[in-house]
C-alpha cells in the first residue's frame, strides 16, 4: 500500500515540475483532463515516472488512462513484470 502512495507521490511531484502547478489535491480518483493536464503535458508526466522507475509503458496502453489511478496501476503492472 505504500508503494501506491508512493507512486501517487511521485505524479504529484512530476506533474508540478511539469506544468508549474501544485497538485497537492489530486487523489487517484482524479480524472487527469479535468486537472488541467494536456496530452502533451501527460506524455511528459509519463516519460519521467517511467525514467525516475525505469519502467516502460507501451503507447497503446496510455489511452487507457482515465485517471490517476489508471496511471499508477498500469505503473505497477510494468513494476511487477
Amino acid at each position: 500500500m505504500s508503494e501506491n502512495k508512493d507512486l501517487l507521490v511521485l505524479f504529484k511531484n512530476v506533474a508540478a515540475r511539469i506544468d508549474k502547478r501544485g497538485f497537492d489535491h489530486v487523489t487517484r480518483e482524479s480524472v487527469i483532463t479535468e486537472l488541467g493536464i494536456d496530452s502533451l503535458s501527460m506524455m511528459q508526466i509519463v516519460g519521467e515516472m517511467e525514467s525516475e522507475l525505469g519502467v516502460m509503458i507501451p503507447d497503446e496502453d496510455l489511452v487507457e488512462i482515465r485517471t490517476v489511478g489508471d496511471l499508477v496501476r498500469k505503473v505497477e503492472a510494468r513494476s511487477a513484470a
